[in-house]
């Protein structure tokens, strides 16, 4: 026998406790609870309307007399057994004998809850009947089958209880109901609405403990806690414990220990209750062990199913390792699909920075590059732990940000993060938002998540290994043109350059070098333009302060002006003029004596200026990634392709031992020296030198060894350096011109050619070289040395020079020279001329 009380779904529990009536389980040993307590609290009924939306009307208060003969709530269960089984007429046994065979003929858990359903249906005369089964092994509730109607999608949600208590295993029961969750209520709410009351019946199956020697073949008593340990709950957990009514213990047994396996949810009045309590006992004592069979067999066949599916999944994603952008979006989509997701985001580690970065959300290229600090957020604990994270309601947990959602109108409600590994820990993280026809993300998503991740993890690092392979072959090509393309220098011509030195022939040069207004395009001599640029390194104190040998110094300029192309623009002599500004800077500004820079800086700067344009192949970084350069493919992720390349040139050159003006630095001086390197090439890529020109605005004398204000100011001057050509006189300002202009019309021609249409300034049908260079002049150069002369004001008169240039371009437009034909640009250039 076993006690009677009430379950309100929605989490409401009465106080009172009530009667629970045990009916004979046969052999099935099926435990059957049903409710009956008294009238609970206004409050209560209140809160079970408004939370749950589905009521359970309670019955009439039930007074009966105890075994000790105390009037009270309870009664002795032989009484309530024989006045229930005398109220209501026992099931035809031909009617279940039929079921039963119907039952047997098939293993599907869908056909069976039907069955069930229909008979129980028929029984009752309810409007709506169905079953959940619970998954002991996620604590999760599984509705598939309304009446006779098998759901599009099933439906799974937490049916655990809030808490778990050690003294429930005392009464033998491993799973106890402190209340029926929020989840369980809106779940039958959205099964069958609130039109009908919704009666809840939990039905226990018996689970033999490992340590059990001896079980009782009689009935064992048993109850369920509702309200958390009441003195009529202690009773009976005494009572299951063997203990008889003078408190004496039978230790000989063993009680039968108990697990709900599955509600019975039925439409109808709290009048209807113990009718359908006694149909409900009749039928699954007999048919509840072939219908766990059946819910046991079809997990399995869900298991299989989902193996199936993922190694489809590895297979689509297998075939996209060739291109990691177009990996990581199948990898969203088929997450995403996998788990019935409304979002996904995926995020890789930069294993540098401890960062996780995203380019790709939900599927779509980001207008900028993500970055979650390590540790920081849902993703970052994630990445840190290595752990997955279940989140069913995303505004209560203390990792999530709120303000995206708020930003952005998008409402996060739940979230499943997984960790994507390799054989060395975390590569990534994967984060899935709210899930779709569900409550929130369950344990087989969990499961899912968990197996996905293993073929994401070996997808990716095939797809960066790959990547990597594409980098050496890119690499490989680079270096195979490098060698045919240049020649070594010869020991001669090393001699040859020390002897023309040392007999000081560009002494007719020297007075002049260090001069502003010095044209380094006046000199059109390679021997001498190499001869003057050793001696800038002498001028400068660099060659004792850093202990660099003549001959090594001697064979690195050779190989640098050997590494310059025949360009129109860049080449050789472009590199020597922007050497020469940067020496004629620090010369004149007394940058290093001043303490405005350091030597070190000075070194680097000098090195830069020569180094900034090395292999440089007369196009622009866009043309690199649209054509799909070899260059493209190796450097296009980080930007600035053509800068990138240079820098690579120049730590070739500064590494090969006979040309290693390094080799007498100190390690922490080397890898300063190349830090300043990296910074100073990267930074004369224009698209850098706009990003940060706001900063470059609030430089002023006084606050230039703030904070990174001395890299701001290497890198303002490299630019300047980089437009020194525009300083100078009309005639050279006009031969620039024509140069860079033959550049940019050869790549739009190369253009044309691709199918592509190229920018005004390269088309050479459309361009006109007065307005460009107007504009040029006052947007970039003007703006830039404005800067300049604001912290050095010995530079003022540079500004003169660009208005006075300027005007000279202004007259030639005004003039009509410029007619805006086809031959626009040759004939300005003539008339310039």
């Amino acid at each position: 026998m076993s006690r009677m009380d009430e379950v309100l779904p929605g989490g409401i529990g009465d106080n009172n406790s009530g009667d629970v009536e045990q009916f004979e389980s046969g052999n099935s040993g099926c435990g059957l609870a049903v409710v009956s307590s008294s009238e609970p609290s206004t409050a209560a009924m209140e809160k079970i309307t408004t939370t749950a939306g589905v009521t359970t009307v309670p019955a009439a208060t039930a007074t009966i007399a105890s075994p000790s003969g105390e009037t009270g709530s309870r009664a002795t269960a032989e009484e309530a057994t024989a006045r229930t089984r005398d109220d209501y007429e026992p099931c035809d046994p031909l009617i279940i004998l039929n079921l039963f065979q119907s039952l047997s003929n098939t293993t599907s858990s869908l056909e069976l809850q039907m069955k069930i359903n229909l008979h129980l249906q028929k029984l009752t005369e309810s409007p709506c009947v169905f079953l959940v089964p619970i998954l002991h092994s996620s604590e999760e509730g599984l509705i598939q089958v309304i009446n006779d109607n098998v759901l599009d999608k099933e439906i799974r949600f937490s049916i655990n209880s809030t808490h778990l208590k050690n003294a429930s295993q005392h009464n033998g029961y491993p799973f106890v109901i402190d209340d029926l969750n929020k989840d369980f209520s809106e779940v039958i709410e959205m099964v069958v609405g609130n039109k009908h009351n919704t009666l809840i019946y939990d039905i226990k199956s018996p689970r033999i403990s490992k340590l059990q020697t001896q079980i009782s073949t009689s009935s064992t008593s048993s109850s369920a806690s509702f309200d958390g340990g009441s003195a009529a709950t202690q009773h009976h957990f005494n009572h299951a414990n063997g203990s008889n009514n003078n408190g004496s213990s039978r230790s000989n047994h063993s009680p039968l220990q108990q697990q709900i396996a599955l509600f019975v949810c039925i439409a109808g009045e709290n009048e209807c209750r113990s009718r359908f309590q006694f149909y409900i006992e009749d039928t699954f004592r007999y048919v509840l062990g072939h219908l766990l069979t059946a819910f046991d067999l079809f997990e399995e066949k869900r298991v299989r199913y989902q193996c199936q599916n993922l190694l489809q999944v590895a297979r689509r994603l297998l075939g996209k390792i060739g291109d990691l952008g177009q990996l990581l979006r199948g990898v969203m989509t088929e997450a995403k699909e996998l788990a019935a997701a409304e979002r996904c985001s995926l995020f890789l580690l930069d294993k540098q920075t401890g960062e996780l970065v995203s380019k790709v959300f939900d599927g779509n290229e980001a207008s900028k590059e993500i970055r979650i600090a390590s540790g920081k957020g849902i993703a970052g604990y994630v990445a840190q732990t290595g752990n997955l994270l279940n989140i069913r309601n995303a505004y209560h947990h203390p990792l999530f940000y709120k303000g995206v959602d708020e930003s952005t109108g998008f409402k996060t409600r739940n979230i499943l993060c997984f960790p994507i590994c390799d054989e060395q820990g975390v590569i990534g993280v994967a984060q899935l938002c709210n899930k779709l026809n569900g409550f929130h993300f369950d344990k087989c998503d969990e499961e899912v998540a968990t197996a996905f991740s293993v073929y994401c993890g070996i997808s990716i690092m095939h797809a960066l290994v790959h990547k990597q392979v594409q980098k050496a072959e890119a690499r490989y090509k680079l270096s195979q043109e490098l060698l045919l393309y240049h020649m070594k220098v010869p020991d001669t011509e090393i001699q040859h350059v020390l002897e023309a030195v040392n007999a000081h022939e560009a002494d007719q040069f020297a007075m002049d070098l260090p001069r502003f207004d010095f044209c380094p395009r006046e000199v059109k001599n390679y021997a001498l333009s190499v001869q003057l640029s050793i001696k800038m390194f002498y001028d400068l104190n660099f060659v004792t302060t850093f202990q660099i040998p003549e001959d090594k110094l001697a064979r690195f300029i050779l190989l640098v002006q050997k590494g310059y192309r025949d360009t129109p623009y860049h080449n050789w002599w472009h590199a020597f003029s922007v050497a020469h500004f940067a020496y004629s800077l620090m010369v004149n500004l007394k940058l290093i004596d001043n303490g405005v820079i350091t030597k070190m800086q000075g070194f680097s700067f000098l090195i830069a200026a020569f180094c900034h344009d090395l292999d440089h192949r007369g196009t622009s970084n866009t043309y690199q990634t649209q054509s799909s350069s070899p260059l493209a493919r190796l450097y296009s992720s980080e930007g600035s392709v053509n800068e990138r390349h240079h820098l690579s040139q120049a730590i070739c050159i500064l590494n090969d031992s006979s040309s290693k003006i390094l080799d007498r630095l100190s390690t922490e001086q080397f890898k300063e020296c190349i830090d300043f390197l990296r910074d100073l090439i990267l930074a004369t890529d224009l698209a850098n030198h706009f990003r940060i020109m706001p900063h470059l605005k609030r430089l002023q004398p006084q606050n230039l060894s703030e904070g990174s204000n001395q890299r701001l100011l290497l890198s303002l001057m490299i630019t300047c350096c980089d437009l020194s050509d525009q300083i100078k006189s009309w005639k050279t300002v006009q031969h620039v011109a024509h140069l860079v202009y033959a550049e940019f019309f050869a790549e739009g021609d190369l253009e044309k050619q691709m199918g592509l249409r190229p920018n005004t300034m390269m088309d050479r049908k459309k361009a006109c070289i007065p307005v460009l260079q107007i504009e040029f002049l006052s947007m970039v150069v003007r703006p830039t040395f404005e800067i300049l002369a604001q912290i050095f004001t010995e530079t003022q008169p540079f500004l003169d020079t660009i208005d006075s240039n300027r005007q000279q371009w202004v007259d030639i437009k005004e003039n009509g020279v410029c007619s805006r034909t086809s031959d626009c640009c040759e004939n300005c250039y003539d008339t310039c001329n």
